[in-house]
């Protein structure tokens, strides 16, 4: 065979796979197999009893399970906050096996603020960045609850994850705090961070069309929706997904509209009735910046829409009005606004540096979060 009769051969393969491949995404279990990449259950042999084992203090996490009223199991971890747990350490000495008694975890949601956490795709709340965000926010003074989805982790393989299931999840976490445990919702601080914003956003954006507010809301890498990430994504940060369609936009739509699972935030963020703060890093490999100023300009837009009429030079004059917008060192630029009515305010962070996973557990970052958690208490 000649070099350009195997490089047609090449060629030709390459594109049957392609377009082999494209048409099994019609099929809804192979689009949350690559969306949600749940099979990814990493670190492996983790022992979800035993948290000292991936990194924690001994007895310092209760280890839990919730059950969502369509059957799915889930499991789940309660941090507790650093000062809280020398105390009762000092107390009641370290058990020999298991966490502390159950009232000492339960003191830490009345007594102190709760970061419920959502995390990305693939891994397992053992990942070693959310552990590190876990312990960030211990050493906050912050309760911090994480919970595995459906098909995830230790949690049930079925109802195997979608938008609605993840939803559930998420809507059965916060219920166990403020339903089962009586906190206060104003006690209650959401983060999320990559897919977990899409929940995040989602579950605060149905609290708030029932007249509830968290704390706050806390986007760490967010994205816009998930139609809009997926024609740029690339699996594994090397292979392109749907990016090769965009020269055919009719084809590219027409899939798109095939996707069930959307976690649409720009879609919902405006109705979200508490502070806001998005993290993102220039160099994130996976999530582009533009994601987050979409979502930022969507919030705008209500501010700034009463001038837009005029001129885009109005516009952009109202803009620079409403925000105030500071670079910090070599860091990055910090940008913040009110949105009036008792919203609060909207802080819009980008990072020079910080990818996809770490931006979230920066000194400065956590510093922000602190900031937005604690109305105002570290003012930077």
């Amino acid at each position: 065979m000649s070099l350009l009769s195997r490089a047609r051969l090449i060629v030709t393969s390459t594109l049957v796979a392609y377009l082999a491949f494209l048409a099994s995404l019609t099929y809804e279990p192979v689009q949350n197999s690559l969306i949600y990449l749940h099979g990814l259950r990493f670190p492996h042999g983790t022992d979800f009893a035993r948290p000292e084992l991936v990194g924690f203090a001994p007895a310092k996490v209760r280890p839990f399970n919730l059950t969502t009223h369509d059957g799915a199991r889930l499991g789940a971890w309660q941090v507790l906050p650093r000062n809280l747990y020398e105390d009762a350490i000092a107390t009641y000495g370290v058990p020999e096996d298991g966490p502390l008694p159950d009232h000492v975890f339960d003191q830490a949601l009345h007594k102190l603020t709760t970061v419920l956490y959502f995390h990305g795709n693939a891994g397992t709340r053992a990942a070693g960045n959310r552990v590190r965000v876990a312990r960030h926010m211990s050493d906050m003074d912050a309760s911090f609850l994480i919970v595995d989805y459906r098909g995830f982790a230790d949690s049930s393989r079925t109802p195997p994850p979608s938008e609605e299931g993840l939803l559930t999840d998420a809507r059965r976490a916060w219920d166990w705090l403020v339903v089962d445990k009586g906190v206060a919702p104003a006690q209650v601080a959401v983060m999320g961070q990559s897919l977990g914003t899409g929940v995040s956003a989602g579950l605060v954006a149905r609290l708030a069309d029932e007249g509830v507010a968290p704390r706050a809301l806390v986007l760490v890498a967010p994205f816009s929706s998930i139609p809009t990430l997926l024609e740029t994504y690339r699996l594994g940060n090397l292979i392109p997904i749907l990016s090769p369609l965009r020269h055919f936009p009719r084809v590219l739509d027409s899939l798109l509209a095939l996707l069930k699972t959307r976690f649409d935030t720009h879609a919902v963020i405006h109705s979200i009735t508490c502070p806001i703060l998005i993290l993102h890093a220039h160099n994130d490999p996976v999530i582009p910046l533009a994601h987050t100023r979409r979502l930022a300009d969507q919030l705008l837009g209500p501010l700034v829409a009463p001038h837009a009429a005029d001129s885009d030079e109005a516009a952009h004059e109202a803009r620079r009005h409403v925000v105030r917008e500071r670079r910090v060192g070599g860091w990055g630029v910090v940008s913040r606004f009110e949105r009036g009515e008792g919203l609060g305010e909207v802080v819009w962070a980008e990072a020079v540096k910080g990818a996809h996973n770490e931006i979230g557990t920066g000194e400065f970052s956590i510093e922000l979060i602190k900031e937005i958690i604690f109305k105002g208490k570290a003012s930077v």
